[in-house]
């Protein structure tokens, strides 16, 4: 088979979808020699980096488009290119695929749907138009591919309440974990750290994005809380890019007093350096309202470290009994565990243990594996009428 690649979800900086479109290619590429992936890319830079790093692959191979994902031409044109390039297969990475008729077959990723479930949590200057474009593109993408992955149980169940799309054209393919994320001598962690961020102290940590869903106002405030009745409590550690939508969260820092205590990491570009990020951690702390998956909890547990997360949506699916789950609407209850981990060193430990077998479960290997499975299904069977 012949199969493309949404790559134009894969930015500059660190983003999950990014990284689960990258992870997924590159694994494809080393696993399955059977089959010619094409991937496209609309950023000229990002698109020679990766054919450097794909060098080695004979199976892969780019192709440079002038259209975002979410322009009208891309919808018009996209096919046109796939239908030259004698395409069989186009994977989207992100729930949108082009919605004319005609072209190769489709299979399109969900990983969540937060818009559809939770439209509050949209920039409201934004809110109305962007909520009812998500909602039409994403029935009108279900409705024209032949199969929708979905990363966990979770947004599979989602899919079936919110869109009543048919449970048997829904495949679970969960995310991976890359090797890289590891355990790391503490002492060449603390040097890296202390060099390139200016962290010497210990932290707690929360990596990701700052839209509502990830309730890091709460986290703050909980932390907030804690440190009120606890001296010599560990730092805060945010590691997050700036969003102009919503407010910065040093300004609610500053409001709470909290001083040196809270630090915001911009900009951590290098995987590697996020690797050390959870290896220096007491605990990563993830109090979301909502997850589709949740990379950083899967990193975090790889790398050894304990996890505090909320007890919601797809992250007790994702990370087992391997961590302290958490009422994330309970502020005194983000506050008590943070307490009680960072002052049990044996649950430290525990938490630890068990994260590392939790992580060994996953891998971007078994993605590949039944990403793949589900291209040889759509290809062997009769094409879908939407």
């Amino acid at each position: 088979m012949r199969i493309a690649i949404d790559g134009r979800w894969i930015f500059p900086q660190i983003s999950g979808i990014g990284r689960v479109t990258e992870k997924l290619v590159f694994h494809l590429g080393k696993l399955d020699r059977e089959n010619h992936y094409l991937v496209i890319f609309n950023d000229s830079a990002l698109r020679d980096r990766y054919r450097k790093l794909w060098e080695d692959f004979s199976n892969i191979e780019t192709e440079l488009v002038p259209w975002p994902p979410f322009s009208p031409r891309s919808h018009l044109l996209l096919p046109r290119l796939l239908k030259r390039r004698g395409t069989d297969l186009f994977h989207s990475t992100n729930f949108l695929c082009p919605l004319l008729p005609g072209g190769p077959r489709m299979v399109v990723t969900v990983h969540d749907l937060i818009p559809l479930k939770f439209p509050h949590f949209t920039p409201r200057a934004k809110k109305t138009r962007f909520n009812f474009a998500f909602r039409w593109l994403l029935r009108r993408s279900l409705a024209r591919a032949d199969r929708v992955i979905a990363v966990s149980r979770h947004t599979r169940s989602d899919l079936i309440g919110e869109t009543g799309l048919d449970a048997g054209r829904i495949a679970v393919v969960y995310n991976g974990i890359d090797e890289r994320y590891r355990p790391r001598e503490p002492s060449g962690t603390r040097e890296l750290l202390k060099e390139r961020y200016g962290i010497d102290r210990p932290y707690f940590l929360f990596v990701g994005r700052l839209d509502p869903y990830k309730n890091l106002p709460r986290l703050i405030e909980a932390y907030a809380r804690y440190c009120r009745r606890n001296g010599s409590a560990p730092d805060l550690i945010i590691v997050a890019a700036p969003d102009p939508r919503y407010p910065d969260p040093r300004d609610l820092a500053s409001r709470l007093n909290l001083g040196s205590r809270f630090k915001m990491v911009e900009g951590v570009r290098e995987e590697d350096d996020l690797v050390s990020f959870y290896n220096g951690a007491v605990a990563l702390v993830l109090p979301s309202l909502y997850e589709g998956f949740g990379l950083p909890p899967l990193e975090a547990m790889a790398c050894g470290t304990p996890v505090i997360c909320s007890d919601r949506a797809s992250l007790p699916e994702v990370v087992g009994d391997a961590a302290v789950l958490v009422d994330p609407e309970r502020t005194e209850a983000i506050a008590d565990a943070l307490g009680r981990v960072a002052a049990d060193p044996g649950l430290r430990q525990s938490l630890g243990e068990k994260g590392l077998r939790r992580a060994a479960a996953f891998s971007w290997e078994k993605t590949a594996e039944a990403t793949a499975a589900v291209y040889r299904e759509i290809m062997s069977t009769p094409v879908h009428k939407s």
